[in-house]
C-alpha cells in the first residue's frame, strides 16, 4: 500500500493511499450533493471521484490550489462538504461496514476491504484536510496524519 501527500498552499500532510481514497470519495459524494454546483466544483467532484477509484498508488491527490486555489468562497464551500463527511464517518464509528466501503469502489479495480474497515483514520485524514484548508499549517509544513 502506498502513501500519499495531501499538498494545499505549500503545506500538506501524508497518509496512506485508503485515507485519501475513502476521504476524497466521500467529499465528492457530498459534492454531487449539492444543487446546481460551480463548475468548479463539478471539476473537483469529478476529479476527486477518479482520484479515489482509479487506483493511483503514492499519487492519490486532492488538487486543492488547482479546484480551489484561494478562492474565499471554494474554501468555505470544501470546508463544509468536509464537516458533513466527518459527520458521515462519525455514524459509522467505529468502523464502516464492509459492504458499504467495498461499495465506494476505492483504491483501483479489484481492491476490497476485507474487514469492516476502522473510521479512525479517516477521521484522522479528514481532520487533517480540514486543518489544511483553514490554513492552520504553517508554509512547507509536512508530517503524516496517521
Amino acid at each position: 500500500m502506498g502513501s500519499s501527500n495531501m499538498f494545499y498552499r505549500g503545506s500538506g500532510f501524508w497518509v496512506r493511499d485508503s485515507q485519501a481514497e475513502v476521504w476524497l470519495y466521500l467529499l465528492a459524494q457530498e459534492a454531487k450533493a449539492v444543487a446546481a454546483p460551480a463548475e468548479w466544483l463539478v471539476a473537483a467532484r469529478e476529479d476527486w471521484e477518479l482520484q479515489a477509484t482509479v487506483g493511483f498508488v503514492g499519487f492519490v491527490s486532492s488538487r486543492l490550489d488547482d479546484h480551489v486555489g484561494t478562492h474565499p468562497d471554494r474554501v468555505a464551500l470544501t470546508l463544509e462538504l468536509s464537516e458533513r463527511v466527518l459527520r458521515r464517518l462519525l455514524a459509522w464509528s467505529p468502523a464502516i461496514p464492509k459492504d458499504v466501503a467495498n461499495s465506494f469502489g476505492t483504491g483501483g479495480p479489484g481492491s476490497l476491504f476485507l474487514q469492516d474497515p476502522p473510521t479512525d483514520s479517516f477521521l484522522a485524514c479528514g481532520r487533517a484536510f480540514i486543518s489544511l484548508l483553514r490554513g492552520e499549517f504553517p508554509p512547507g509544513f509536512d508530517r503524516w496524519a496517521l
